[in-house]
């Protein structure tokens, strides 16, 4: 019976011709099934999660050349797959007018293509250079696209998770450069914690104060109470007590939590006459000024 199957011929569905011929039909029955609008809200979700949908975005991406609001989910859905060359040829289509908030999607996407790229790669690969130098481009363009001091915290971190240290190293520059030029209390918190990974102790401090004068009101007690910390932590208890008392703010004066610190503080300096001032104000006995 084995010999007798071996003379005929397996009977197929259809050719390869037809199997396509059948695919282009379907696309072109969706569309006549469904208004244009309702075709796109189909097959451009935010999370395409099915490949008939990314078929779908793939051919409507060359019908329509390229448009953005099929474009996005469609690199979206390339990268979540860790198709960085599909994402980069995609990415080739994108039309040259864009509002702010595709261009901002897009760009999001730019950096995890070359965040990827690079991940891939080992660092004595002969392309790894390369993909250095166009995710170090990339983070520069988003950081002059407006990139905030917490996102370019967090490009610091995977730049650091890449091994890729020249980049680390000069967005560490860039966020201490914006904390000792701006008044923004979150530039100023990024770069303390910068510093003292460092071990630079008096100067993470003093990055933690600064950032205290642009903080809100519920934002002061904590940068105040990690500046003195930081003294602290380098065992300069003696420094971490007398910028206590230069930076404790009215407002902090009258903070129990503030003044059970200091008199651990003041305790641990071997200044009990301070102790016992700060208890006063947490008992209420006195009114606490400006400076003890």
């Amino acid at each position: 019976m084995s010999a007798d199957n071996q003379d005929k011929k397996r009977e197929r569905f259809a050719g390869p011709l037809t199997i396509f011929g059948l695919m282009g039909a379907g696309l072109l029955l969706l569309v006549a099934l469904y208004p244009e609008k309702s075709l796109l809200r189909l097959v451009s979700t935010p999370n395409v999660s099915s490949p008939a949908q990314q078929r779908y975005l793939e051919a409507l991406v060359q019908l329509r050349k390229g448009d953005t609001e099929l474009l996005l989910p469609l690199v979206r859905s390339y990268l979540d797959a860790g198709c960085t060359e599909k994402a980069e040829r995609a990415l080739s289509y994108q039309h040259d007018h864009l509002t702010g908030q595709q261009n901002k999607v897009l760009m999001a996407l730019r950096y995890e293509l070359r965040r990827q790229q690079l991940e891939w790669m080992a660092a004595d690969e002969p392309g790894w250079n390369r993909a250095q130098q166009q995710y170090a481009e990339q983070i520069e363009a988003l950081r002059r696209a407006g990139a905030t001091s917490r996102e370019l915290a967090r490009y610091l971190t995977d730049a650091r998770k890449l091994g890729d240290q020249l980049t680390a190293s000069r967005i560490e520059g860039l966020l201490q450069a914006a904390a000792g030029q701006d008044d923004d209390s979150a530039s100023a918190e990024i770069a303390a914690k910068l510093a003292l990974a460092k071990g630079e102790y008096r100067r993470a401090a003093a990055f933690y104060f600064k950032g205290m004068q642009a903080a809100r009101a519920d934002q002061k007690r904590d940068l105040f109470l990690a500046g003195v910390r930081a003294l602290q932590s380098g065992n300069l208890v003696q420094e971490a007590l007398a910028a206590a008392e230069q930076h404790l703010h009215k407002e902090l004066a009258s903070d129990s939590t503030v003044l059970k610190f200091l008199i651990r503080l003041s305790l641990a300096a071997n200044r009990p006459d301070r102790a016992q001032q700060y208890a006063r104000w947490a008992l209420g006995i006195d009114t606490p000024g400006h400076k003890p």
